[in-house]
């Protein structure tokens, strides 16, 4: 072979070589990477600011899954952070520790924002969570997990939406003023009380999504047609797949979608599967995930964690190992728009039409 031919073959098989390598598939990890720079993805529930407000507190539950540190880790854009207060008696002074509770957090969760303005700040609406993707920041929207704090004072759902509120769980492990819980073993109102229709109509007026999430199966069903907005369950399961009461069955799914709502698939053992902790992992999570999809299609699903209020699982233990996740929707079979959906989308739809839906009021 002359040197010119040798040059020739030496050209051609590098172009071959280059040509081949276009057609090898990137590595899921960077696959991974990439979309989680084009997408937003958010979480709609973790109990951070328990621990925030008052450290001093015991807790049966593992701490230390949440921070802005962990969201970039796991590339989590944004989560809802709960300002949670379990159920008490509904007495003035029950209602008055409730409100205490819920307030202290929220302040708590205003200054961690401010102490960590380099990592985090807090967002109000989707235009807020977008601008600080841009800016390589964690959004910290604000919640409620349990209205009980607004005892019989309607006054206090737009304070609490001037304190940054864009979520409000009506009950938690008991029934309160406004509604009945999955848990509580007696009805009080048979659903929503004549006030939990009030707050959900001032709800409605402000902009403050609704979460049916340990809501029982009536009042979910009643605060579907309550609402004019889309509502959300922000961390439950399904009922299907593990029947528990604090998951959801499939005529509240159906009624959920329908109205245009969400259901959060909470990562958590508890509500995944009866299998000891050590062995439920990413796959149960993905049963649960497949079967909303199956149900109602990707438009109606998104994960809600439970960090820090008893969530994580193998291979998702914290927010930092979210990105897992996302690997695990790509072997399933997911396409990028509706990894997009599951993670932030949707939320943003809901968000946008809760919006939308107070400006007609």
């Amino acid at each position: 072979m002359t040197e010119r031919n040798y040059l020739y073959f030496m050209k051609l098989l590098f172009l071959l070589c280059m040509a081949l390598q276009s057609f090898v598939p990137d590595s899921l990890d960077e696959r991974v990477e990439r979309l989680h720079d084009s997408i937003i993805s958010i979480d709609t529930h973790n109990d951070f600011a328990m621990s925030l407000a008052f450290p001093d507190r015991r807790s049966t539950v593992a701490k230390g899954q949440v921070s802005f540190e962990l969201m970039k880790e796991g590339r989590l854009d944004g989560a809802f952070f709960a300002a949670y207060q379990g159920q008490g008696p509904c007495t003035d002074a029950g209602r008055d520790n409730a409100k205490y509770l819920a307030d202290s957090m929220l302040r708590a969760l205003h200054r961690y924002a401010r102490e960590n303005r380099n990592l985090g700040e807090i967002a109000y609406c989707p235009e807020d969570i977008r601008k600080l993707k841009k800016q390589g920041k964690a959004a910290m929207l604000l919640s409620i997990e349990n209205a009980y704090c607004l005892g019989e004072d309607i006054s206090l759902v737009e304070h609490y939406y001037d304190m940054g509120v864009r979520m409000i769980g009506l009950t938690h492990n008991g029934n309160n003023d406004i509604a009945d819980s999955c848990i509580d073993s007696l009805e009080r109102h048979g659903g929503l009380s004549p006030f939990g229709f009030r707050v959900i109509q001032e709800m409605n007026r402000l902009g403050i999504i609704v979460d049916v999430s340990h809501a029982s199966r009536k009042t979910c069903l009643q605060a579907v047609e309550a609402s004019s907005a889309p509502i959300m369950a922000s961390h439950s399961c399904v009922y299907n797949l593990k029947a528990i009461p604090r998951n959801l069955t499939d005529q509240e799914i159906l009624a959920i979608a329908a109205g245009g709502g969400l259901i959060q698939i909470s990562i958590g053992r508890y509500f995944l599967s009866i299998l000891p902790k050590e062995k439920v992992g990413i796959s149960h999570l993905m049963e649960h995930i497949n079967y909303v999809v199956n149900l109602v299609g990707v438009d109606h699903v998104g994960i809600g964690s439970d960090f820090d209020g008893g969530g994580g699982i193998v291979g998702v233990e914290n927010m930092g190992k979210m990105k897992a996740i996302t690997r695990a929707l790509l072997e399933e079979g997911y396409s990028s728009e509706d990894i997009a959906k599951i993670w932030g989308g949707n939320i943003l739809r809901v968000m946008e039409a809760v919006r939308a839906n107070a400006r007609s009021f």
